[in-house]
């Protein structure tokens, strides 16, 4: 069987919009590709479809998909290439480009890496699903400052989890409750596959933000958008205890101020503020 591959050439800080935009056309999968997919400003994103897709048609989806991305990410100098691929060629050939990937104390690493080293923490993904690999920047951020401000027996929430690896990552440095949502039905399930094959007991949900959630959490982490962000801290008290850590990442520059101001707003004080890449992390306190 052959698949329809659709490269793009795209700035890095818009990576997670095209990913979103990919799974809502129905892509198979998706994989970064590049020789050192941590470093330099633009990356390369492999998407598979069916043969049976209509390729102009997808095309121009992916080209209008991008031109709304662009009116609040910056995209840079896009390049879109189109080929057909073999099923096994797609299913073997992108896996030399994920390595494992050390954070401080905790290892990220795809299923088929036989990983051990001593005294670290090991977290299996398997890159070969739609949301991306673990290797983001926002990502990467966000795990060392659970490193840095989770302690064993708290109880978490991971909003917007993706593949659920904040949430697994937190239970593996000894939380007790760990709560993961996400609004989009391949995430959840993504989530779950990806917490059974780390041995971690989360609970992983659908659900939009915190709507509904009537729990409080010790700690609150939302590797999300400064929009999404924006609203989320709007509605955030009713689920922080006192002396909550809320964990805040996806953020670019532009939109700093704006994050910092709202959590200002709502009496959630500010105590750190990260930056790799152009992209920021804020962590505060209730």
């Amino acid at each position: 069987m052959k698949y329809i591959e659709i490269s793009i050439k795209i700035k890095k800080e818009a990576e997670e919009a095209l990913f979103n935009l990919l799974n809502e056309l129905g892509t198979k999968g998706v994989s970064v590709v590049g020789e050192d997919i941590l470093k330099g400003e633009y990356e390369t994103i492999k998407s598979y479809f069916d043969e049976k897709v209509d390729a102009d048609k997808l095309l121009e989806k992916i080209r209008e998909g991008l031109q709304s991305i662009s009116n609040y990410l910056d995209i840079g100098k896009i390049e879109i290439n189109l080929n057909y691929t073999d099923e096994e060629d797609w299913a073997n050939s992108w896996k030399k480009y994920y390595k494992p990937v050390e954070i401080g104390n905790i290892v990220i690493t795809p299923t088929w890496e036989n990983y051990e080293k001593e005294g670290k923490i090991v977290v299996e993904i398997d890159p070969g699903m739609a949301f991306g690999t673990g290797t983001h920047e926002t990502t990467l951020m966000c795990i060392k400052a659970l490193q840095d401000y989770l302690k064993p027996g708290m109880s978490v929430i991971d909003i917007g989890t993706g593949t659920g690896i904040l949430a697994i990552v937190s239970k593996k440095l000894g939380a007790d409750r760990v709560l993961a949502i996400d609004i989009d039905d391949i995430a959840v399930d993504i989530a779950k596959k990806n917490s059974a094959l780390n041995k971690t007991p989360i609970e992983v949900i659908k659900g939009n933000l915190i709507e509904g959630i009537e729990e409080r959490f010790d700690l609150v982490i939302a590797n999300l958008t400064a929009e999404l962000i924006t609203k989320l801290i709007e509605k955030l008290h009713k689920i922080l205890k006192e002396n909550s850590i809320c964990i805040f990442s996806g953020i670019i520059e532009s939109r700093l101020k704006e994050v910092v101001d709202k959590l200002k707003e709502n009496n959630i004080n500010v105590i750190e503020i990260k930056e790799k890449n152009n992209w920021f992390l804020v962590v505060a306190k209730y």
